[in-house]
């Protein structure tokens, strides 16, 4: 039913047991271990990005909602939870799909309901300025709602190879703009954004040149704008600031730094020369886009990129060939879209979409 986290820690007087994180799937009774008060933490699941091809414009997955409410419990007291499932990621056998939509995760108690709503799948057809919305909350005490994914001023049939991050789990009550993925604001190809971070959204690509790859954001801010620059330049940006910042309580301490953008030159035959070296996206933290260019054959799925940092969004994969891979989410985060220019492979697969969870967290013992 339950793991414990050695994120957190207890507090003063009785010591407090350490939280339990709930997935289980299906709807079950949870039956409080201690007297005492609660406060309990509800995540939906996140949506996972769309795949493309034809060089056609995606989206990646909205973050889920999030919902958290204080209770006086006892050795008596019982709930029924029910966890949020993230999208599964879409595209395998050339196939060209929508993300699909995270389902939501619950908590009654008595009268009350904390529903957290999934995050929408990322968008295949996205028309300009549109985007999959993060997840709506409702019944706790504070209510958020998702990160929303990026979103694109190019009507998605204009084939730039645009291939957009996902949003984030908001935690700390920003707007769903401010926890979402990065944005494409100009007319230029092979485009890939960030995921969106804890504390900022992934980076916007806002220059003409080609080949633009955008950080992902970070637990304490937003990932670095990629601005109007010479034409004909492959440019990346680094993702946003960690800092100590506690996901209320006794934790966990998401201090991440987002992935950094990256833009890979493929060998067309072979693969790439030599395969990139990930640093771990930390606590928090969204990961970074990826522009695969020359990678014909199948070849720009050599670039698996690692999954976001824990309640992060997966940036979005770009690849100038047949193949790719967008970034995995973490817990409620939305998973990054997948954009190629051909539409032959076997090896072109979006991001999927982290998984909802429920969070008891002890602040005071009987």
């Amino acid at each position: 039913m339950g793991t414990t986290s050695s994120f957190f820690g207890g507090g003063g007087g009785s010591p407090l047991p350490q939280p339990e994180w709930l997935f289980q799937k299906s709807s079950y009774t949870y039956t409080f271990p201690y007297d005492g008060t609660v406060i309990v933490h509800v995540i939906g699941g996140g949506g996972s990005g769309a795949a493309q091809s034809q060089g056609y414009t995606c989206t990646g997955g909205g973050g889920g909602g999030y919902s958290r409410k204080q209770f006086s419990v006892t050795t008596s007291t019982t709930a029924t939870v029910t966890t949020g499932v993230g999208g599964k990621s879409v595209g395998n056998n050339a196939t060209e799909a929508e993300g699909v939509t995270g389902t939501s995760s619950s908590f009654a108690l008595g009268s009350d309901t904390l529903l957290t709503n999934g995050g929408v799948g990322g968008k295949r057809y996205p028309s300009s300025n549109d985007f999959a919305a993060g997840g709506t909350a409702s019944g706790g005490d504070v209510n958020y709602q998702g990160g929303r994914s990026g979103k694109s001023v190019i009507h998605w049939q204009n084939q730039l190879v645009c291939a957009l991050g996902g949003g984030a789990v908001n935690l700390f009550g920003l707007t769903t703009d401010e926890v979402g993925g990065g944005d494409h604001t100009n007319g230029t190809q092979r485009i890939a954004t960030g995921g969106g971070g804890t504390g900022g959204k992934g980076g916007d690509v806002q220059n003409n040149s080609q080949s633009a790859s955008s950080g992902g954001g970070g637990s304490a801010g937003p990932a670095k704008t990629i601005e109007n620059g010479p034409n004909g330049e492959s440019r990346t940006s680094a993702g946003g600031a960690g800092g100590a910042k506690l996901f209320l309580f006794n934790g966990p301490l998401l201090d991440g730094v987002g992935g950094r953008g990256l833009v890979s030159f493929v060998n067309q035959s072979s693969g790439s020369n030599e395969l990139p070296s990930f640093g771990t996206i930390g606590m928090g933290a969204g990961s970074g886009g990826i522009v695969a260019v020359n990678g014909a054959n199948g070849f720009g799925a050599d670039l698996q990129p690692p999954s976001a940092g824990l309640f992060g969004g997966g940036g979005g994969t770009s690849s100038d060939g047949q193949g790719g891979f967008g970034s995995h989410a973490s817990l409620g985060g939305g998973g990054g879209a997948c954009s190629s220019i051909s539409g032959s492979t076997l090896r072109r697969m979006s991001g999927a979409g982290g998984d909802g969870v429920v969070i008891i967290e002890y602040i005071e013992r009987s």
